[in-house]
């Protein structure tokens, strides 16, 4: 048993860079401190980080359908999560996934999509090209690309609205989702031709510090501190918004969630906003996986908003 158990520690390594660990070795440490009988079984089958958490989630009440591609590019291409349970919602729900802009996969967030879908919701999961490939706007301009998209792609049902949109970001995915909220010409050339839903912001960098060592090589086109900055871009028009961070994020500090906050209410924009005392980056998305909700309460918290604005709405 103890040579198991190195061997699963193998399975546990750390980004050497500034000590910070990676998001899925991250939830990968979280789940091992709760679940360590179950990942001694998975590793001694090779497991890799984003499989422990995806191989705790549960696979009964959603179908999917994965890698339709929204663009020519390997990386323009989403799943689509559909309750296979329950009568679904008309509204889509779309997550952008985090990672810098330069690392991340949809295959990481299948936890995502069942939270989502045991929701009642259609979710759309993408990829988008990264550095060094692409700089800003283009991380922007794919996810707009698969909204204006789902029409065409989305798999049919008569009932669900593909122009309803939900748009919920983690990180530098909520970075991407302000920027589609905040400045709604990107979604409008990309041929979309309606307003957002709603808009979830999760840990996000939206007073983007262009100089940040993170950031400065993806965003060499920008020129001021305004085209890149959803701060600077909010207007009265931006969608009804519901933002969360952890008190202990160091990857984010929550100060950009408190003030987006405070200038959406100034903008007279429906706004509501959630700190959690004891959570960090990764606890917060990491939180909607079934096994690990009892961390925060970010699930019960989105679906309570979600149903008390009435953008629950069940097919008939």
């Amino acid at each position: 048993m103890t040579s198991m158990l190195r061997q699963i520690m193998s399975f546990h390594p750390i980004l050497i860079k500034k000590k910070t660990l990676t998001f899925m070795h991250r939830l990968y440490s979280l789940t091992f401190r709760f679940s360590p009988f179950l990942l001694t079984l998975l590793c001694l089958s090779a497991c890799s980080p984003a499989s422990v958490v995806n191989f705790l989630t549960p696979r009964g009440d959603f179908d999917v359908v994965k890698n339709i591609h929204y663009g020519s590019a390997d990386r323009q291409v989403f799943d689509v999560y559909t309750p296979s349970n329950v009568t679904p919602n008309q509204a889509v729900i779309v997550f952008v996934h985090g990672g810098s802009w330069a690392s991340g996969s949809k295959n990481d967030y299948l936890f995502v999509g069942q939270a989502f879908s045991e929701m009642g919701y259609v979710t759309v999961v993408p990829n988008y090209r990264l550095y060094p490939d692409v700089e800003f706007p283009e991380f922007v301009e794919d996810i707009a690309q698969a909204i204006a998209k789902l029409p065409e792609l989305l798999p049919t049902n008569k009932c669900v609205d593909p122009k309803n949109v939900i748009l919920v970001g983690h990180s530098a995915g909520a970075h991407t989702a302000a920027m589609l909220a905040t400045a709604p010409e990107y979604l409008k050339n990309a041929g979309f031709d309606r307003d957002l839903t709603a808009f979830i912001g999760m840990a996000g960098p939206y007073d983007l510090p262009l100089k940040h060592e993170l950031v400065i090589e993806k965003f060499t086109s920008v020129t001021n501190d305004i085209d890149a900055n959803p701060l600077h871009l909010a207007t009265a028009a931006a969608p009804p918004t519901l933002l969360f961070h952890g008190e202990q994020d160091t990857t984010a500090y929550p100060f950009h969630t408190l003030y987006l906050a405070k200038r959406l209410e100034k903008l007279g924009v429906p706004v509501e906003s959630h700190l959690y005392h004891k959570t960090d980056h990764v606890e917060l998305v990491g939180a909607l996986s079934s096994k690990l909700r009892f961390m925060n309460p970010v699930y019960a918290d989105i679906s309570n908003y979600l149903h008390k604005n009435g953008f629950d709405q069940a097919c008939n």
